[in-house]
């Protein structure tokens, strides 16, 4: 496929050569193709956010960073309708931004936010509220991957309000002494929790780091996290959350892990990310495991920028020349290809998609009326 690249090495030698070739022809066969599978254009002007979609696939939620509205559609694409539920009001989250979104089963969808959880119907008509039992610790506002929801568990990256005082150290939150891996009912009791493992990137080096909070997938009896900090996925029964095994990542020389900020500046989080790399997002797809981490940036191109400011013209120049994608295939635990592709792969639980992209060409390259959404395996 022409998305891989391969190195095929000469040898003078004729036998030598033919051994060569046999080998990369077997490691060909090892490697998966990224395959197009199916497509939904939704009628938007600008690109929504995909929240969820419901345990039977027949509804998914979309949201609209800048209209502030919750899109829910068929699975075509097709909007079935479209609300406004920030701010103050009836049927509101009362906030405006909610920290994740996600379906109930295929009737409802549960908001959360730091001043509760709502509870609505399919017509965004608001059934109840709750207070948040289990605050969820992220740094990441819309849809932390830190929240799962699936028949009668929910899964969180966080604390009980009454332990505050349990893991803050002066201005800091201890990550090694509680346990912020949490199953809890939808009543909000905590029926089962655990420890972030002690080999995971903040645990061995104490600071303060861009995120804490882990990717989940849960398939199963089982839950991966994928601590994006750290180039690990840990494997844990679900719900009992009793870490199984994990598997390390293995990353090549483009990697290089965050170290915790500096004290004493303000923006040190954003620089220390912006130098080192982290993952951001896997998925199993048919048997292989696919997964993707940034790429880190060179210490003298982060250190010539003005640690007073964060995201001005030549901050987010050095991030798009530096922070590119860089993608690996493992077969059970063996890595069976590392490097990069001519596209931009997201996911939401068990689907792989890009936007307005197929691999190869530029999303931004006209303005749209419409938004595609592509899906994909490895095969």
């Amino acid at each position: 496929m022409k998305y891989f690249i391969f190195i095929a090495f000469i040898s003078i030698c004729l036998c030598s050569c033919s051994q060569s070739s046999h080998e990369a022809d077997d490691q060909l066969e090892k490697i998966p193709t990224l395959t197009l599978v199916d497509s939904m254009q939704i009628d938007r002007l600008v690109v929504p956010a995909l929240l969820d979609y419901s345990f039977d696939s027949q509804y998914f939620l979309f949201f609209d960073f800048q209209s502030d509205e919750l899109i829910l559609t068929d699975s075509s694409g097709t909007i079935i309708r479209t609300a406004n539920r920030s701010g103050d009001g009836p049927d509101t989250y009362k906030s405006s931004y909610f920290t994740a979104c996600r379906f109930v089963g295929n009737e409802q969808i549960i908001i959360e936010t730091y001043t509760g959880n709502y509870l609505y119907d399919l017509q965004f008509d608001l059934i109840e509220s709750n207070p948040s039992h289990i605050t969820i610790m992220t740094r990441m506002m819309g849809d932390t991957q830190g929240f799962l929801v699936e028949n009668d568990y929910q899964f969180r990256f966080g604390y009980l309000e009454s332990d505050l005082d349990k893991i803050r150290m002066e201005n800091r939150i201890r990550m090694d002494e509680y346990d912020f891996l949490k199953v809890s009912n939808f009543r909000g009791d905590v029926l089962f929790s655990s420890r972030v493992p002690a080999s995971v990137n903040y645990i061995q080096k104490p600071g303060d780091y861009i995120g804490y909070d882990p990717i989940a997938k849960i398939q199963g009896d089982r839950i991966a996290l994928q601590f994006m900090l750290t180039p690990m996925i840990y494997t844990y029964s679900y719900p009992e959350l009793v870490l199984k095994d994990s598997l390390f990542l293995d990353p090549g020389p483009d990697f290089k892990p965050i170290q915790p900020a500096p004290e004493q500046e303000n923006f040190g989080i954003f620089f220390e990310e912006l130098r080192g790399s982290r993952y951001k997002d896997f998925i199993y797809s048919n048997d292989f495991l696919l997964t993707w981490y940034l790429k880190a940036t060179p210490d003298e191109e982060v250190d010539a920028l003005d640690p007073r400011v964060v995201g001005d013209e030549k901050y987010m120049s050095i991030e798009k020349k530096y922070k590119k994608h860089v993608y690996q295939i493992f077969k059970g635990k063996e890595k069976i290809w590392e490097g990069e592709w001519p596209i931009k792969l997201m996911t939401k639980k068990d689907l792989l998609y890009s936007v307005n992209a197929k691999p190869g060409e530029d999303g931004n390259e006209v303005e749209r009326d419409v938004q595609t959404f592509y899906f994909y395996e490895l095969k």
